[in-house]
């Protein structure tokens, strides 16, 4: 896919830094940009919430209805994993 071009406004403070931080690491603004970007896009997705992902809500899900098959003593949780594994086989 070809790359699309957009138009920034940065404070002059900031751009001096992109500029001064692009010549010491010898690449483009827009090289460095680009990677800053990926970086934070990145970073933001790992910041997600947990009970966001679809995953965690499964297994929230699936605990949620093992629970209701055998609500357990509430004193060790590994004993009631157990118990819930054996009565699954």
């Amino acid at each position: 896919m070809a790359a699309v071009k957009v138009m920034l406004s940065f404070p002059p403070g900031i751009l001096n830094e992109i500029d001064r931080i692009a010549e010491l690491e010898q690449r483009s603004r827009s090289e460095l940009l680009r990677e800053a970007v990926q970086l934070y896009i990145q970073t933001r997705y790992a910041r997600c919430r947990p009970v966001d992902d679809y995953r965690v809500k499964q297994a929230v899900a699936i605990q949620d209805a093992l629970a209701r098959q055998s609500p357990g003593t509430s004193e060790d949780s590994t004993v009631d994993i157990r118990r819930w594994r054996e009565a699954r086989r």
